[in-house]
């Protein structure tokens, strides 16, 4: 069977951001089909276009598709997952880096969590059904860092235990495990794949 993994960058990225091109060599190099995409309008994105986006990339999810997410890249993945749980239908893995489960806030609260930013407002003010993403993201990993300035690792994993019940891992030390906190190699995120 092929085995395809589809990494998502998150908000203000790139597909050079940090570890994403160090695990895409490592997947290839164990014969897995990579893609790592430039996500469109990353520095305003849209959810409707990323699902759009990454439902036109994936094509048919299957037992061999595996998803990698990071930062907003994993509510990208999320809210795709959303759609194809709907669907009756699964991928093999996911694996989530530093992301939170998008519950739906306020738009006052998720005004405070994104600091007033109006591109990522409806990002957060928008919640997800549990439910059908659980019953498509096959097995899931997340990982966190204990010190990453924009994810409280507290809520995160709880917000993650209540709604998918994934494994979690917590790094020591990694930030927001981007270019600024020199984040070049994750191995946790290349396990969670490839075990």
């Amino acid at each position: 069977m092929l085995r395809r993994a589809f990494i998502i960058h998150g908000y203000l990225s790139n597909p050079n951001e940090a570890w994403l091109p160090w695990l895409q060599g490592e997947l290839e190099e164990r014969g897995y089909l990579v893609s790592l995409p430039l996500m469109p309008h990353a520095d305003r994105p849209v959810i409707s276009e990323w699902i759009d986006f990454i439902a036109k990339l994936i094509g048919e999810p299957d037992d061999g598709t595996t998803l990698i997410g990071h930062s907003l890249g994993c509510q990208g993945v999320l809210r795709y997952l959303e759609t194809v749980g709907a669907a009756g239908k699964s991928v093999a893995k996911t694996v989530l880096v530093a992301g939170i489960f998008p519950t739906g806030m306020s738009p006052e609260d998720a005004d405070t969590e994104t600091g007033g930013d109006p591109a990522l407002d409806p990002w957060f003010s928008k919640g997800l059904d549990p439910a059908k993403v659980k019953k498509a993201a096959g097995n899931c990993t997340v990982i966190l860092s204990d010190n990453d300035p924009y994810i409280g690792v507290d809520r995160a994993k709880a917000v993650f235990r209540a709604t998918l019940g994934p494994k979690i891992i917590i790094e020591h030390g990694h930030g927001h495990f981007n270019e600024d906190d020199h984040v070049v190699e994750l191995p946790s995120a290349l396990a969670a794949v490839i075990s």
